[in-house]
């Protein structure tokens, strides 16, 4: 049985974060009749590049930012090599961007604890640290081992048999190390967040029943208390299958995502149903049922200082959906323009929509202005059924 985890690296060919092709102009006026008014378009204006910074086209989805509009990009080094065997990808770099284009990065190899084969799960963006969820080894135990290379030809790579545990390392904004804290939840911990109190929220599963795990855990590590999850509001499992296991499909971790929202964190259950769940600092759990378009699901939301912004599935023509924080009903719909992607945006701020492309090894900042993109009168026509 494989067992293929929710994380994923956007290669960005070309120039810029845009979808393969434009939506068709006459396909698009037939779906806005269709959708949610009021409808708006996204034009992108190019800036100048992050100064000092060396960009590596392949980058890691979602973008994090914070509220004072820093995006948070994690992508594969500039020179990092593929590592056997199959090809395990290399570790990621953590760079902060500031609306100034000011860039920070935050490395897991200069901490001042030694770690060895560190692993990153998770990371989370706060508004004055920023946390990461690793899996990594005390010490190291190397032995050879041999591979079947793609050829079928017979390799050796040295690997460490060391025991792994899994730690939360801190970092202030300015990528300065701060801390390294062993955790032990008694679940396999998928996401990690941060409260402004100091305390951790951790998201995952049971690895014997695959039941979907929540909690809260002290700024020292130690836990706090789980978290019940209201009846209904997630699945009673958090794997699914990919065609026949005995076939050779593979089964999947749903994934998740952890969005700040003010003093709250919203746990986000992607492309599934279910609504979304806001956690206060002292635990609280609200439910966010959303209406969008029957048969839409969230495959994600846009960091935004203002209500909240989904991607959704089915993609559609890569709509972006504003939706009420308290009671989930859509407000405004984007679509993007110059076959941009919804995928490629990072956070929306003061009303503009950041996104990034890359040019000459270098990472460009985009601006979005958003502008009504049809006339009132169609705007008022009726909407579709909502989920």
């Amino acid at each position: 049985m494989r067992i293929a985890f929710g994380i994923s690296v956007f290669l960005m060919l070309g120039l810029s974060l845009s979808a393969q092709g434009q939506a068709k102009p006459k396909a698009e006026a037939s779906r806005s009749a269709a959708l949610p008014a009021p409808l708006y378009s996204i034009s992108f204006e190019r800036k100048d590049a992050v100064a000092g910074l060396d960009a590596s086209p392949a980058i890691k989805l979602p973008f994090q930012c914070t509220n004072d509009g820093t995006a948070f990009v994690d992508m594969v080094p500039v020179g990092a090599q593929m590592h056997p065997p199959a090809y395990a990808p290399p570790p990621l770099l953590l760079t902060s961007v500031s609306p100034t284009g000011h860039a920070n990065t935050f490395p897991l190899d200069q901490t001042t604890e030694q770690l060895f084969d560190v692993r990153e799960i998770d990371h989370y963006a706060a508004e004055s640290e920023v946390i990461f969820l690793i899996k990594a080894a005390k010490e190291s135990k190397p032995i050879k081992q041999t591979y079947t290379k793609e050829d079928g030809s017979q390799s050796e790579i040295t690997k460490n048999t060391a025991d792994r545990n899994v730690y939360i390392i801190t970092f202030n904004r300015d990528g300065e190390h701060k801390k390294t804290i062993e955790i032990d939840s008694g679940f396999r911990i998928q996401n990690v967040g941060v409260f402004p109190s100091g305390d951790f929220l951790i998201f995952g599963y049971d690895e014997k029943d695959h039941s979907p795990k929540l909690a809260m855990l002290k700024s020292d590590g130690t836990s706090l208390r789980p978290l019940e999850i209201p009846k209904n509001d997630a699945p009673d499992s958090m794997f699914g299958t990919k065609d026949d296991p005995g076939k050779g499909g593979a089964v999947y971790i749903a994934a998740s995502q952890f969005v700040p929202a003010g003093h709250s964190i919203i746990v986000v259950q992607n492309k599934t149903t279910f609504p979304l769940l806001e956690v206060n600092e002292g635990g609280a759990i609200t439910a966010i049922p959303t209406k969008l378009p029957r048969g839409m699901k969230i495959d994600g939301l846009i960091a935004s200082d203002q209500h909240l912004h989904a991607r959704v599935t089915p993609a559609d023509d890569g709509s972006i959906f504003e939706i009420g924080a308290h009671d989930g009903m859509v407000i405004r719909r984007f679509i993007l323009s110059d076959g941009h992607s919804a995928s490629g945006v990072a956070c929306v701020h003061d009303g503009k929509f950041l996104s990034f492309e890359h040019g000459d090894g270098k990472l460009i900042p985009l601006i979005g202005t958003a502008e009504p993109a049809v006339s009132a009168e169609k705007q008022t026509k009726s909407s579709p059924p909502t989920n």
